[in-house]
C-alpha cells in the first residue's frame, strides 16, 4: 500500500487515522468517512454503510469501529465509508437518495457517471477514487423500513472463479450462517468486482428500520474477523466452516401491479413449490396478482408493506438444492 492514502480532499499518512466528512469533486454532497492508515504495509479494506438511509445495524457498526480501532493495530489500511447515503439516514428515506435530482438508487447505479445526477457523480467518485485503492469490499445492508429479513452474507457477482473461492472462504470467517451468491450487476460490492477487479461480500442484517444492538455487535464482529482474515487486523478470525449453509439458487419476487399487498407467509418460513405466497388486490378487494413459490425454499426477506407499486420487490427464498 501507498505511504499516503488520498481520497479527495482527505490525505491520511502512514500510521494516522483521520475521521473527516469530505465534500465530492464537483458538487456539495458531503461523505462520512474515517481512514485508519496503519503503522505496517499490508492490504486496504473498504466497507460501505448507509447506501439505503434506514439500514442502521451496519452504520452504526462502522461508526463504532472507526473509534475504537487504532493506526498501530492496523498493516494495511481501513477505510470506513459510515454513510453513503447520508441525507436518506438524516432525512428517514427508504432506498432513494433524496439529494438526487431523480431520486436514484445508490444500487441501481454503479459505477456511476461523473457527468450525470448528484448520485451518478457521488457513485463515480466511490469507484474512481475510493475502490481502485482497496483489496477487499463489505457493502452493509439491512431490510431499511420496508422489509423483514434473516440475515444472511451473499458472495460478489464475478465471472472470474478463483475471485469467487476466495470470497466464498472470506464468508466462511463470518457469523452468518446463511450464504447465497449474488447474480445481480447492480449493487455496489458486485460492481467493485465487476468493474474494478475488487472482491467483496454483501452484508444483510437487520431491517424493517430498528436498530438492533445484538446486530450492530455481530456487524462488528464480522468486519472485525475479516480484517484479521486478510490479515489486516492481528488475532484468530471466525470459523465457520462448517456451520454455513449455502443456497445455491435465490429467486427476487417483483410485484406486476400497483395496489395492496398481502403475504400469507413471512421471513424464515418454509414454502413449497406452487405453494400461494402472496397476493396484490385493489383498493376495492379486486384481485390482481398471485404470487407462488418458484421453488421448494425459505423465506429470507419478504416486503412488510400494505401499498405496493409496480416492480416493487416482495420475496426473496433461497433454495438449498442447485435444481429441483
Amino acid at each position: 500500500m501507498k505511504k499516503t492514502l488520498t481520497i479527495g480532499e482527505l490525505s491520511v499518512a502512514q500510521g494516522e487515522k483521520v475521521s473527516k466528512v469530505i465534500t465530492v469533486p464537483g458538487t456539495n454532497y458531503e461523505l462520512p468517512i474515517t481512514v485508519i492508515n496503519g503503522s505496517e504495509d499490508g492490504k486496504v479494506f473498504l466497507a460501505t454503510a448507509g447506501v439505503h438511509g434506514c439500514e442502521y445495524p451496519g452504520i452504526q457498526s462502522l461508526i463504532e469501529l472507526s473509534q475504537e480501532i487504532e493506526p498501530e493495530e492496523v498493516s494495511g489500511a481501513i477505510i470506513f465509508i459510515l454513510a453513503v447515503n447520508p441525507p436518506a439516514f438524516y432525512g428517514r428515506r427508504a432506498y432513494v437518495c433524496p439529494a438526487d435530482e431523480e431520486n436514484k438508487n445508490f444500487n441501481h447505479i454503479s459505477p456511476g457517471n461523473k457527468n450525470g445526477t448528484t448520485a451518478d457523480r457521488v457513485s463515480a467518485f466511490i469507484f474512481d477514487d475510493i475502490v481502485p485503492q482497496c483489496d477487499f469490499h463489505v457493502d452493509m445492508h439491512s431490510g431499511d423500513i420496508v422489509e423483514d429479513l434473516e440475515e444472511f452474507i451473499a458472495v460478489c457477482a464475478t465471472t472470474d472463479p478463483e475471485m469467487e473461492k476466495f470470497c466464498t472462504e472470506v464468508a466462511k470467517h463470518t457469523c452468518f450462517t446463511h450464504r447465497i451468491n449474488s447474480h445481480g450487476r447492480r449493487e455496489l460490492y458486485n460492481s467493485s468486482a465487476i468493474d474494478r477487479g475488487v472482491p467483496g461480500l454483501l452484508f444483510e442484517r437487520g431491517g424493517q428500520g430498528l436498530l438492533n444492538w445484538d446486530e450492530v455487535e455481530r456487524d462488528k464482529d464480522d468486519i472485525v474477523s475479516i480484517c484479521q482474515f486478510l490479515e489486516i487486523l492481528d488475532g484468530d478470525p471466525i470459523d465457520n466452516s462448517e456451520g454455513q449453509i449455502y443456497y445455491p439458487r435465490h429467486y427476487w419476487g417483483e410485484t406486476g401491479h400497483t395496489g395492496c399487498f398481502y403475504k400469507f407467509v413471512t421471513t424464515g418460513d418454509e414454502v413449497k413449490k406452487g405453494q400461494k405466497i402472496g397476493e396484490i388486490r385493489d383498493m376495492f378487494g379486486e384481485l390482481l396478482e398471485e404470487i407462488h413459490a418458484p421453488f421448494d425454499g425459505r423465506v429470507k426477506i419478504s416486503n412488510n408493506t400494505l401499498g405496493v407499486s409496480k416492480g416493487d420487490d416482495t420475496f426473496m427464498i433461497g433454495c438449498t438444492k442447485e435444481t429441483d
